[in-house]
C-alpha cells in the first residue's frame, strides 16, 4: 500500500505584507499554495499511489474564492482520471456544514461533522477503514478522539483529525494527547493543523504532514507532504519537499568600508553564499557588525534606502529576494532625535512586556487566528523592529 498524507493547502492565502514586490515574484509568491499542491497531485500520479488524504484546512478561510475552488477540484479531476481516490475533511479555516461532496467529483469522499469511517479495498485486495470528521465551526474544544471506533478488521485502519495537542489554555482545536491516539490502535494518523511537519509518535506513526507552502516567516524551512508505505505489518512515512518559495533569516556581517556599493555588494555575495541549491528564498536579513559602519551608511540601513536599492538590484535573480532588513546593535544609541539611550531602555523594558501587549491587543485576540498569532510574538523582535521604525522616521 502506497498513500498521501497532506493538510492545510491554505490555497489563496493572501500573504500580507508582501504586496510591495514586483509584480511578476509576487505572483510566483501568491501562486505557490496552489504551485505546491499541483505538485503533491503530479507525484500521486507519477507514483500511483492508491490514495490521497488531506487533513482539513484546504482553504485559507470559510469563504472561498472562485480560483482557489476551481482549481482545487481540477486537481481532483486530475486524480480521478488516474483512479486515485481522495479522502478530505475541512478544518477551522474551511469550516462548514457538509452534506455531500458538492462540486468535487466522484473520486472524492468528504467525511461528515461528526466522526465516521469509510472503508475501501486495495488492488492487492487489502482492506483499509479512515476514519475522520469535518469542523462545522471555527472553534471545537471538544475532545474528539473518544468518538473514534476502536480499531476495525480491516488490514489496515487510518485516522484523520485536523486538532492540536492538548495544552493548558486554548483548547480550541479538537484538542487531543498522544496516548489517546496510540490508544485507538490505529496503524497512522494523518493530523493536520500544525503548519511544521513532524512526528509526534512512530509506532504507530502520529504525524502532522505540515502545510505544503510556508506562508510567512514564522513558517521557514522545508514543507510538504508524507508518502507513507507499507513495510510488512507497519506503515512507514517518508517526508517530500514541495515548497515553490521558502522563508528563512539570516545574519551577515557588515563589510568594513565605506563605500555604500561595496556593502551592497558583500551582503548580496553573502546571501549568495549561503543559499547554494536552495528554492527560492524570501530572506529576512540582520546585519550584525554595524558599528564599524560610517553614521552615513549606518542611517541609509536604518530608513530603509538600502533594502529599497537592494530589492530592486535582485527582483529579478531568481533565488532570493529580501523581504526586511534588521539591524544587531551592541550599546549603539538609537539614532533618533533627542532620544536618550537610558530614557529609550527604561520605557522599553515598561512597554513591551507581555501584559501590556495582552492589554493592547486583546480586541484582536476575539479573532481565533489573530490570537494564534500574538501568543507567538517575539517581544525582543518587536522591539527591535519598533526601533528601526522610528529611526526610518528621521
Amino acid at each position: 500500500m502506497r498513500f498521501i498524507h497532506t493538510a492545510d493547502l491554505h490555497l489563496d492565502s493572501p500573504f500580507l505584507g508582501l504586496t510591495s514586490m514586483p509584480k511578476p515574484l509576487w505572483e510566483r509568491v501568491h501562486s505557490s499554495t496552489f504551485t505546491a499542491f499541483q505538485k503533491i497531485v503530479d507525484d500521486a500520479i507519477a507514483l500511483k499511489v492508491d490514495f490521497v488524504l488531506i487533513s482539513g484546512d484546504i482553504y485559507d478561510r470559510d469563504q472561498q474564492s472562485i480560483a482557489a475552488t476551481d482549481f482545487f477540484i481540477k486537481q481532483c479531476e486530475r486524480l480521478k482520471q488516474a483512479r486515485i481516490p481522495v479522502y478530505l475533511l475541512y478544518g477551522n479555516h474551511d469550516y462548514q456544514i457538509v452534506q455531500d461532496a458538492g462540486e468535487l467529483p466522484a473520486n472524492v469522499h468528504v467525511f461528515g461533522n461528526r466522526v465516521t469511517t469509510t472503508t475501501l479495498t486495495l488492488a492487492n485486495h487489502d482492506s483499509v477503514a479512515i476514519s475522520g470528521f469535518s469542523y462545522d465551526q471555527r472553534w471545537i474544544q471538544e475532545d474528539q478522539v473518544k468518538k473514534y471506533p476502536p480499531k476495525r478488521n480491516e488490514t489496515w485502519h487510518i485516522g484523520m483529525l485536523h486538532g492540536a495537542v492538548r495544552q493548558s489554555q486554548d483548547n480550541h482545536y479538537a484538542p487531543f494527547t498522544t496516548d489517546e491516539l496510540i490508544a485507538k490502535n490505529y496503524d497512522y494518523w494523518a493530523l493536520g493543523h500544525i503548519h511544521k511537519h513532524q512526528i509526534l509518535n512512530e509506532k504507530p506513526p502520529i504525524i502532522y504532514s505540515g502545510n505544503p507552502q510556508g506562508r510567512h516567516k514564522n513558517e521557514a524551512g522545508q514543507h510538504g507532504y508524507y508518502l507513507v508505505e507499507s513495510q510488512g505489518n507497519k506503515l512507514v512515512p517518508q517526508f517530500k519537499p514541495v515548497a515553490e518559495i521558502e522563508w528563512t533569516s539570516l545574519t551577515v556581517n557588515a563589510l568594513p568600508t565605506s563605500s555604500l556599493a561595496e556593502v551592497e555588494r558583500s551582503l548580496s555575495q553573502a546571501i549568495d553564499d549561503k543559499l547554494k541549491n536552495a528554492p527560492f528564498q524570501l530572506v529576512e536579513l540582520t546585519i550584525a557588525n554595524i558599528e564599524q559602519l560610517s553614521p552615513t551608511i549606518r542611517h541609509l540601513l536604518a530608513n530603509g534606502d538600502v533594502l529599497e536599492h537592494l530589492q530592486d538590484q535582485n527582483a529579478d535573480n531568481g533565488k532570493w529576494w529580501i523581504y526586511d532588513l534588521l539591524l544587531h546593535q551592541q550599546n549603539l544609541l538609537p539614532s533618533m532625535t533627542d532620544l536618550d539611550e537610558q530614557y529609550w531602555q527604561q520605557a522599553a523594558q515598561e512597554v513591551f512586556t507581555p501584559a501590556n501587549i495582552t492589554e493592547l491587543t486583546k480586541s484582536l485576540a476575539r479573532d481565533a487566528d489573530l490570537a494564534a498569532k500574538l501568543t507567538n510574538l517575539d517581544l525582543q523582535q518587536l522591539k527591535q523592529a519598533t526601533t528601526q521604525l522610528l529611526r526610518r522616521e528621521d
